[in-house]
């Protein structure tokens, strides 16, 4: 294994664990990704997913393509469907909420993994950078539809083009974190505002993500029609009831047991 899986209450802390390699994707890790998400929508009610060591996640481990680079046809799309877009996915499909814990540096598919989550707070001295032009390559791991998402398409075609740092001052400013903590505390605060997600309706919480993220690429009327679809299932939830309910009277829900 090359994910470390923790608890602390109803959330789970994933931790990239191969600092030797600034935590790069390689298939190990993939696997071991996937699996660790996929156990966390099913016991917890919150996932937080960081870096052990220096880097959140370097992006790819360009040492394990080495036999295919030294034939000259390097199978890179194949990467993708194997260990690098399942990893997105796993987070993008995740049935809870996900918060990246930004310790270090997010590049290339690291920073891919980092945009995909719902929420990140970065530590101070932690950056993006897209870094794949600088090899001869075009972003991947989601990073062509994120990025313009989080900040437009010029800025997106600015970081890109230039793989220039982002600090983290900059990217809280843009909109891309929500909080900047001193290094040392990232993980930590990141449990905590995850713990606050897991205090809500999950189901809500990720209905959210699917609707905004699905508006960003439909029609308006076809946005006001996905809107009403899930609220009128939402609307039918205990979770939603309850909600009701505590406004109604005056008191804090209580999600966990509608």
């Amino acid at each position: 294994m090359t994910a470390l899986y923790e608890t602390f209450g109803d959330v789970a802390l994933i931790t990239l664990d191969r600092p030797e390699r600034y935590n790069a994707i390689d298939a190990g890790l993939s696997e071991a990704v996937v699996a660790a998400m996929w156990r966390a929508g099913h016991e917890t009610r919150a996932v937080v997913i960081t870096g052990r060591g220096k880097a959140f996640c370097s992006g790819a481990d360009l040492s394990g393509f080495s036999d295919e680079y030294e034939q000259g046809s390097p199978s890179l799309g194949r990467h993708l469907d194997e260990e690098f877009h399942p990893v997105v996915r796993a987070i993008s499909d995740c049935a809870v909420p996900v918060v990246a814990a930004v310790n270090g540096v997010a590049a290339g598919a690291g920073m891919g993994i980092a945009l995909g989550c719902d929420l990140r707070l970065m530590a101070e001295s932690a950056y993006f950078t897209s870094a794949f032009t600088a090899i001869g390559l075009a972003p991947d791991s989601g990073s062509t539809w994120l990025l313009p998402h989080h900040v437009g398409v010029a800025t997106a075609l600015e970081l890109a083009l230039t793989n220039r740092k982002m600090s983290a001052e900059e990217a809280l400013n843009r909109g891309l974190c929500a909080a900047v903590v001193p290094d040392g505390e990232v993980v930590e605060r990141s449990i905590e505002q995850a713990a606050s997600l897991a205090d809500m309706s999950t189901d809500a919480l990720v209905t959210t993500r699917r609707l905004i993220r699905g508006a960003a690429a439909m029609a308006f009327d076809d946005a006001l029609e996905a809107e009403r679809s899930e609220q009128e299932r939402l609307g039918r939830t205990p979770q939603h009831l309850e909600g009701v309910r505590a406004f109604l009277e005056k008191r804090d829900p209580d999600f966990r047991n509608p």
